[in-house]
């Protein structure tokens, strides 16, 4: 459970790190309206609390799921990279708009994997699986650059800007993946990107992941150390794959943006379709 003394935390008990962007300051000195841009795990585990909270005090408008179809419906052939079999989706919560804006297909994922590693009869365990992951390099410290540069994650990013520039005043969005971490991670680096909140502040609300994760992330450790089967050097590499999250990976993301694009804001306009005037009003909305 996740005290709601964490800095951002929205207060949610059954939701994994549930959190909002309000608060941070621009690059001008206002900040972040409160309340509006919430980021979670999935929502299935929330309780019927949460489900009210969200509703009644952040008045939830819009929730943007950015997982793949097979993460939602279920699919025992890419479970090793949906992390489970099972179909997980969103609850319905009275009052809100549901968009599925996935960002990754993983079948195209699974058809590039399998070139780099072995095929699996399904019955591996954890490390087994994980190790495959990382082995075919869909776990790096470049992983983000996929979702930015891929169409499916563009066109998805896109439309979660426009669900944002079309918000009902009064109204929040919610944005979520499947561990909200590294999909979400990246939506919210690009919003608050959008309302020019400084990079070292991007990366610090990336970070806070660890924190809101720190007794998960403990008994995976424990649990991968007790195994005897992971040179210790690579189990924070594990656990990048599990509840943990590491600086480098966005660190390396935002300058791959700046590199290819001259920034992220320009990346946001080119790429994703935003102009400079929807930026601006943007600002007027949600910086006070």
């Amino acid at each position: 459970m996740i005290s709601n003394e964490l800095k951002h935390s929205i207060g949610l008990t059954g939701i994994q790190n549930a959190r909002e962007l309000g608060g941070y300051v621009s690059a001008d000195g206002r900040r972040v309206r409160g309340g509006v841009f919430l980021r979670t795990a999935k929502l299935s585990p929330g309780t019927e609390e949460d489900f009210k909270r969200l509703r009644e005090t952040y008045r939830l408008a819009k929730i943007f799921d950015l997982r793949a179809d097979e993460e939602i419906n279920g699919s025992p052939e890419l479970a090793v990279f949906s992390g489970s079999s099972k179909a997980d989706p969103d609850p319905e919560i009275e009052g809100t708009e549901y968009f599925h804006l996935p960002v990754i297909d993983l079948k195209a994922v699974k058809q590039q994997a399998m070139q780099r590693m072995p095929e699996h009869s399904g019955g591996h365990d954890l490390i087994q699986l994980l190790d495959m992951s990382i082995k075919a390099g869909f776990i790096s410290d470049k992983l983000y650059f996929g979702f930015l540069d891929g169409e499916l994650g563009r066109k998805s990013y896109s439309r979660l800007f426009r669900e944002i520039i079309t918000l009902k005043e009064g109204g929040s969005v919610l944005f979520h993946c499947t561990q909200g971490k590294d999909r979400t991670g990246v939506a919210a680096m690009l919003i608050l990107s959008a309302l020019d909140v400084p990079e070292e502040t991007v990366v610090e609300d990336y970070m806070l992941t660890n924190e809101f994760n720190r007794e998960r992330i403990a008994k995976e450790r424990a649990m991968l150390e007790m195994s005897g089967r992971i040179p210790p050097e690579k189990i924070d590499t594990f656990l990048m794959a599990m509840d943990r999250v590491s600086e480098t990976t966005m660190t390396n993301v935002i300058a791959h943006l700046k590199e290819s694009y001259g920034s992220v804001k320009s990346y946001i306009v080119s790429r994703l379709g935003v102009s400079g005037e929807e930026l601006e009003g943007l600002k007027d909305r949600f910086l006070v």
